[in-house]
């Protein structure tokens, strides 16, 4: 679903405890019984998260998912309450030089490496070394680092790093305090031959002055880190 214009606080609220159709289904009914996440120090106790709201206060408790399953189920309940936590500390931008020029998450020559997915260490340090040496994604696609995919309307589709990875935008205003307007961007990192899959909500700012993006993690992820 697409909307436009500012959501109201109580309307976020209220979305933040809506049930999502997240983790496997009952065969017989059809209705997704959430992400099973396990007790923090005592493995024997669990329970099932299907809202925001509850997904938040069980991290901060430093409940947490115990498999690849519940992970993947997890990356995508982490994406959407991360976007519905953004949007409530959110702002509406004052300026927008996305606007002015006519640019967008897809714009590949301003996109920044960092965006990439890193399994390791040394790939982090490559894609750092990259973005040092004035790279961004169009300029890997241009070398072959970087490889394009058909995808619908609305999204980017990138293979790199034996990984293939699917991005969309989220929402745009103001997610960093600045007063310019941000890029909310989420992303779905799949190994290419095997079944690792994480899920990544970022933002992008566009300085004045900047010749690319820059990645920025929005205040609200903060809200789901456990505190344990």
């Amino acid at each position: 679903m697409t909307a436009e214009g500012c959501p109201d606080s109580s309307r976020i609220q209220a979305l933040l405890d809506a049930p999502l159709a997240v983790g496997p289904a009952d065969p017989e009914t059809g209705a997704r019984r959430g992400v099973l996440l396990t007790a923090p120090k005592d493995d024997s106790r669990t329970q099932a998260v299907r809202t925001c709201r509850a997904y938040a206060e069980a991290v901060r408790a430093g409940w947490y998912a115990a498999t690849q399953l519940e992970m993947n189920s997890e990356g995508f309940l982490r994406v959407a309450c991360g976007a519905l936590l953004s949007l409530d500390m959110s702002s509406v931008a004052a300026t927008s030089r996305f606007k002015d020029e006519g640019v967008g998450f897809d714009t590949l020559s301003l996109l920044p490496v960092d965006v990439l997915p890193a399994l390791s260490p040394d790939t982090e340090t490559a894609l750092a070394n990259l973005k040092l040496g004035g790279f961004n994604v169009g300029s890997m696609i241009a070398t072959g680092d970087v490889l394009t995919r058909s995808a619908p309307d609305g999204q980017l589709d990138l293979a790199y790093g034996g990984m293939a990875s699917t991005y969309g935008e989220v929402a745009r205003g103001d997610f960093n305090g600045d007063g310019a307007e941000d890029l909310l961007v989420y992303a779905r990192h799949q190994a290419v031959n095997g079944s690792l899959q994480w899920f990544e909500l970022f933002g992008l700012s566009y300085p004045a002055g900047a010749l690319t993006y820059e990645r920025f993690s929005p205040e609200a992820q903060g809200q789901l880190k456990s505190q344990g």
